[in-house]
């Protein structure tokens, strides 16, 4: 496969930039006051059903569902699934962004256009 085209699937998307892994593996090794079991490298997790509601804003029931994870309104605008390119640099440089792509990518495009005219 083609570095330049696909990400190595054998890491997580966490340590796929060196930087960004550097920086991870420092704050680890900082977490003084942690006992050895709870100390964490990356702080979210790679799925979860926000990850999901994240990714699937666009499409009912997942609107509803974001709404209501979000008491009762959209999160800020910033923190909305926009675009592709936005969500993969994030995903490779923030240290709190750690998100894996989920089926749907794969199966529903319908996923990436606003049918339903949301704002």
């Amino acid at each position: 496969s083609d570095h330049r085209v696909y990400r190595d699937l054998t890491k997580p998307v966490g340590a796929l930039n060196p930087d960004r892994l550097s920086q991870l593996i420092e704050r680890y090794n900082d977490l003084d006051g942690f006992p050895e079991e709870e100390k964490f490298l990356f702080g979210s997790h790679y799925s979860s059903p926000g990850v999901v509601l994240h990714y699937l804003i666009r499409q009912e029931p997942f609107t509803s569902m974001h709404i209501s994870l979000q008491s009762g309104r959209f999160d800020c605008a910033d923190r909305l699934f926009f675009d592709m390119g936005g969500c993969w640099k994030s995903c490779n440089t923030s240290t709190s962004d750690v998100k894996e792509l989920i089926p749907e990518f794969f199966t529903c495009p319908e996923i990436f256009t606003n049918t339903n005219n949301f704002p």
